[in-house]
C-alpha cells in the first residue's frame, strides 16, 4: 500500500505529465434560467413557506407578490436567456480545457474482463448535463485502480481531445 509521500509525489508527476492539475471533484455554478425560473414559481413550487402555516395554498398577498415576481421574469426573459448561454459557453470552455476527470469501472458480459472509462460531465440548456465518456483500457493496465493517476492523466487527454472534436454542445 502507498504511504501519502508516495500518493502525493505520483499526482504531481501525472499533474508534470498533463501540464495542470488533475481535478477530481468539482462543483458546477447553478445556471440561471428564465424557464427553470418560471417554472420553480409557476407549476413547481417548493419554497414551503410560501404555502401558509396549514399548506393549504397562497394567501391573496403572496398572490400579488407572485404575480409582480412573474411580470418581472417575463420582462427579462431575453436578459436571463442571455445571462444562460453566456454561462453555459463559459462553463463549457473551461470544462473543455480542463476536464474533472471521473475514472469507471465496466466489465465485459463476454468475456468477464474490466475496463476503465473515464468520464465528464458538460452542462446543457435546461439545467441537465451530457455524461461524455472516452474508453481507456483494461483496468489490470491501471492496477485496477480508479485512483490510478496515470488512469487519470490517460483520461484526461483523451476527453481534452474528444470534448474539441466534438464542440457542439
Amino acid at each position: 500500500m502507498k504511504t501519502q509521500k508516495e500518493k502525493n509525489q505520483a499526482a504531481k508527476k501525472a499533474e508534470k505529465l498533463l501540464g495542470t492539475k488533475v481535478i477530481v471533484k468539482s462543483v458546477t455554478p447553478t445556471i440561471i434560467s428564465y424557464d427553470r425560473l418560471r417554472d420553480e414559481f409557476t407549476s413547481n413550487l417548493r419554497f414551503k413557506p410560501a404555502f401558509g402555516v396549514q399548506g393549504l395554498g397562497l394567501n391573496p398577498n403572496l398572490k400579488n407578490h407572485l404575480e409582480i415576481l412573474l411580470k418581472v421574469l417575463d420582462k427579462n426573459k431575453s436578459a436571463l436567456e442571455e445571462v444562460e448561454n453566456a454561462t453555459l459557453s463559459f462553463l463549457v470552455a473551461a470544462i473543455t480545457e480542463n476536464p474533472p476527470v471521473y475514472i469507471a469501472r465496466t466489465k465485459d458480459i463476454k468475456t468477464d474482463i474490466e475496463y476503465f472509462i473515464a468520464k465528464t460531465f458538460i452542462p446543457v440548456k435546461g439545467g441537465k448535463k451530457k455524461e461524455i465518456k472516452v474508453y481507456l483500457g483494461k483496468a489490470s493496465d491501471y492496477n485496477n485502480d480508479t485512483k490510478h493517476n496515470m488512469a487519470k492523466v490517460d483520461g484526461k487527454r483523451l476527453l481534452i481531445k474528444a470534448l474539441k472534436e466534438k464542440s457542439d454542445y
